[in-house]
């Protein structure tokens, strides 16, 4: 019995293997500590072995060998274009964390953070909301299916073992996380300006009446104008958040366009 083994087939698999990789280690919910390290490289070896027949006719012909160094080239290469995708589609959840970190700060609650053992740091409460928020929107709104599209177009684009560029995808990601600022500002811009009417308002209380303490006055009522304010901002958070997620595609197009 004679057994033959394609070896294009397997280094393809081995180079979407550490693509999918980096990918999913770096998705919302798969990047906490509560995930195996194990269930993620099934997840992007279960991806690899499924779309690898499909993105072999576009692997150069003869790239594929058993020598060491354009093993490690690919590897290096199919590791830097896993983490520029999962930087791409990590843009929108960094902007929903700083909304709501500006959002915590303007409330109060900046003094109340509290320690998150999935991703053993020290987190804010009102960016932790938006962030699952933000998470359950990604799946309802069936981004993770936009994604999987991605993967697959991103292998068309960048085959494995190919020997285009990818610095120009740094450039693009570096001018795309200027949007970061932006975007979480106006997630955050009605708490921030209903919140600066309150501190004007508390002044001009205090200037007319001396003896009000706004220490002891002007911090429950910035929490729970804050709070109200917050509730009804968050469907303008669902605005921005969906507005963000459909145009995940055409953003995700653009830095593998930038990677060619």
């Amino acid at each position: 019995m004679n057994f033959e083994i394609d070896i294009t087939l397997l280094g393809v698999i081995m180079a979407l293997t550490i693509r999918f990789g980096v990918l999913a280690a770096t998705l919302p919910m798969l990047d906490v500590r509560a995930v195996p390290a194990l269930w993620r490289l099934a997840l992007a070896g279960t991806m690899a072995v499924a779309l690898a027949p499909a993105i072999m006719p576009a692997v150069p012909v003869g790239a594929v060998t058993l020598a060491w160094q354009p093993l490690v080239t690919e590897a290096a290469r199919s590791l830097v274009i896993g983490m520029m995708m999962g930087f791409t589609i990590n843009l929108v959840f960094v902007a929903v964390r700083f909304a709501g970190d500006v959002a915590g700060m303007q409330i109060g609650f900046s003094i109340v953070n509290a320690f998150d053992p999935m991703s053993n740091s020290q987190i804010s409460i009102i960016s932790q909301l938006y962030h699952l928020l933000a998470v359950l929107l990604f799946f309802v709104t069936n981004a993770h299916t936009v994604l999987i599209s991605a993967m697959f177009q991103s292998c068309l684009i960048l085959p494995p073992f190919g020997t285009s560029m990818l610095t120009g995808g740094a450039w693009h990601l570096l001018q795309e996380f200027s949007t970061v600022f932006q975007v979480g500002l106006r997630i955050a811009a009605p708490i921030i300006i209903v919140l600066l009417l309150v501190s004007a308002a508390m002044g001009v209380i205090v200037k007319t009446i001396p003896q009000l303490n706004v220490l002891v006055v002007g911090f429950p009522v910035k929490i729970g104008v804050g709070l109200v304010t917050l509730g009804a901002s968050l469907v303008f958070f669902r605005q921005v958040v969906m507005g963000m997620y459909a145009a995940l595609p055409d953003q995700l197009a653009r830095t593998l366009s930038a990677m060619q």
